[in-house]
This record gives C-alpha cells, sequence and structure tokens, in this order.
C-alpha cells in the first residue's frame, strides 16, 4: 500500500532495482541514493513513478515513507537546572564511553555548541544525493538527543566520552524521508559506528530500508529506535522501532510511571522476552529531560525521543565488546536488576524494563 505523504509535496520517494544494466539511464534524471545490487531510491513525481514502474526492465520495490521526529519542548535556559539531569541520575550515566561511536541520525547538531564540540567527529547530510559535510540542526531536536548520549560540560550526556557522528537525515521542520535514514544508515556503519540512535519513525517500513537495518546490525551495529508517541493504545509502536532487528524504547517519569503518550507494542501476543515484530523491548527517561539546544543554551523535551539515547548512551557506557551481547545484558539489567514497570511482565508499555548501570 502507498504510504500517506499528505504532508509531502511532491515529488514522491520510491525503490527500484535494476534488471538490466542499461535501465539505469532511466532512472538517471530522478537518482537519489543507492543501496547496492543495483537498488536505487528516486525522486520523482507520480506519475513518473508509475511508468517506471510498467517498464519490464526495472523492478519497482515500492515507496519510501515520510517519517518524522516527534517531541514536545516545554522550557529552555542558557544555563541548565542542574549538571546531571535526572534521567542521566536514574540510568546510571554520567561517566564513560571511550572508544566507542554513537551516530545520532535527525535534524543535524549544533556541532559548536560548549558541552558538545568535543563529542563530535563526524558531520553529513544524507538528504541529498551526494553525502555533504554539514549537519546545521535548525530544529533543536538532533542537538537535545545528542546531549543526553554525550554532553560533556555544563550538563552531562550518559557516555560523555563517547564520540558522536552526526548524520542530518531529518528537514528542519522535522521530517525524514526513510530512505535518507536508510542511507544514514548505511554510511554511519561505514564509518564504525557501534550504536545508531533513531529517534524518529512512522506507519511503515520497506524491505530495502529492512535491508540496511539488517547489513549493519550484521556489521555488529546496535540500532535503538523511538517507539512513537502514540500511545497509550496496544500496539501504537512506529518503525522502524517496531523491526525486531532494532531495539525499541519507551518512556518513562520521573516515578517510573510510563508515559501516557508513549506508544505501545505488541507484547501481549508475541512470545514473553523474545523481541518479535511490534514488541516494546525497553523503556528510559523520556518526560521532562533537559539537554543541550541548538542556540548553545540548554532546553526541556518530553517524548520516546528523548527515551532514546538514554538507552544509546548506555549501551555505550556498558558496552559489552560486541552488539548483540550489549542488547542482550541491557535486557537483562532491566529484567533481572530493576522494578518490574508497566503491566506485569514482558508487556506492551515496557517490556524488559528499564536498564540502570550496576
Amino acid at each position: 500500500m502507498r504510504p500517506d505523504f499528505s504532508h509531502a509535496q511532491e515529488p514522491a520517494r520510491a525503490y527500484f532495482r535494476l534488471k538490466l544494466p542499461t535501465a539505469l539511464s532511466l532512472l538517471q534524471p530522478f537518482l537519489h541514493h543507492s543501496f547496492g545490487n543495483n537498488v536505487f531510491s528516486i525522486e520523482a513525481p507520480e506519475s513518473a513513478i508509475s511508468l517506471l514502474s510498467k517498464n519490464p526492465t526495472l523492478e519497482f520495490r515500492g515507496y519510501a515513507s515520510l517519517w518524522k521526529i516527534d517531541a514536545r519542548r516545554t522550557s529552555a535556559a542558557c544555563s541548565p537546572s542542574t549538571p546531571i539531569p535526572w534521567g542521566v541520575t536514574k540510568v546510571g550515566g554520567g561517566t564513560g564511553g571511550t572508544g566507542l561511536k554513537v551516530a545520532v541520525l535527525d535534524t543535524g547538531i549544533y556541532k559548536d555548541h560548549p558541552d558538545l564540540k568535543a563529542s563530535v567527529i563526524d558531520c553529513v547530510d544524507a538528504q541529498t544525493s551526494a553525502l555533504r559535510k554539514r549537519c546545521a540542526d535548525g530544529n533543536g531536536h538532533g542537538t537535545h538527543v545528542s546531549g543526553t548520549i554525550a554532553a560533556t560540560g555544563k550538563i552531562k550526556g550518559m557516555a560523555p566520552d563517547a564520540k558522536l557522528l552526526a548524520v542530518k537525515v531529518c528537514s528542519n521542520s522535522g521530517w525524514c524521508w526513510s530512505d535518507d535514514v536508510a542511507r544514514g544508515v548505511r554510511y554511519a556503519t561505514q564509518k564504525g559506528a557501534n550504536i545508531i540512535n533513531l529517534s524518529l519513525g512512522g506507519s511503515a517500513i520497506s524491505k530495502d530500508e529492512k535491508a540496511a537495518f539488517d547489513a549493519a546490525t550484521s556489521a555488529g551495529v546496535l540500532i535503538v529506535a523511538a517507539a512513537g508517541n502514540s500511545g497509550p493504545g496496544d500496539n501504537t509502536i512506529n518503525y522502524p522501532a517496531a523491526y525486531a532487528p532494532v531495539t525499541a524504547v519507551g518512556a518513562i517519569d520521573s516515578t517510573d510511571t510510563i508515559a501516557n503518550f508513549s506508544s505501545r507494542g505488541n507484547n501481549f501476543n508475541t512470545i514473553p522476552y523474545s523481541v518479535e515484530e511490534r514488541d516494546i523491548e525497553l523503556v528510559g527517561p523520556g518526560v521532562s529531560v533537559e539537554s543541550t539546544a541548538k542556540n548553545g543554551c540548554y532546553a526541556t523535551y518530553s517524548g520516546t525521543s528523548m527515551a532514546t539515547p538514554h538507552i544509546s548512551g548506555l549501551a555505550a557506557k556498558l558496552w559489552q565488546g560486541s552488539a548483540a551481547a550489549t542488547r542482550t545484558y541491557l535486557q537483562d539489567r532491566a529484567r533481572n536488576f530493576y522494578s518490574d514497570l508497566g503491566r506485569p511482565g514482558d508487556d506492551p508499555d515496557a517490556g524488559f524494563g528499564l536498564p540502570t548501570t550496576p
């Protein structure tokens, strides 16, 4: 089914595979990204996509989706209220992360923020067909997420010794084409990221986006994504968090209550404590989270977007030598070393629960 493009302006995005090398010339006017194995995404009017899909030398593989960031800013100040935000304290962050690279695929980053400039080692824009060395954040979301992971200054992130790869995949208005995200995942993997943070999502995912995530996880990358803010109904989780190889994160507040907005999974209809499609896996602090702002100051946001970098940062701090071992370790820390949150057991609210530092 064609995804909802009501927020998009034509042209649309779609994936095609070449059946013959000469078919590349048909796509050339519309080429956006190359994904290997003769698969490309294009940006073209609907009429052109329709015509190309009927060409026998091309395989139409589906549309890209329009994903988005979703968080609510509640306050801002040029001095943080505390050097260690409540969520970082609760989860046990504020130190560590040496030698780990965390890619933040988001609206970009204010790389000259005093609390971030020592952490940022790469900065690219994946929204264009040729990746560009720029990542200015005109929204603020990506800068806030990045600070929760690795801020080191007036405010501390979860793993301040980790390094950040800022990959801009979302516009300043907060909309993110899924093929740009998939291209960003490929780039981060190629650049040696250990962890990829995706505080974004939407209702659909294509097989070529899944392939990009599969390639990253096969290369040893831990992908952590926001469940979404469409709660409290069950099975409201967004993609890519709903894709089983990705760690899906919901949100709690400072009293360990599941945030009402936090999207829920389908856990009661899957095997307990075995991550399957559309399961919530973990939760993190996501209500009234203070972090770095795009103007060099600080801001407070709420959303599963804010919960996700707590888990990405914790993974960097507690890295167990591989993505698979780290994911299992975080599940164990949540299930066996913290109170059961939400409904009992592996539930749609919290999954395994909240992992914390020993």
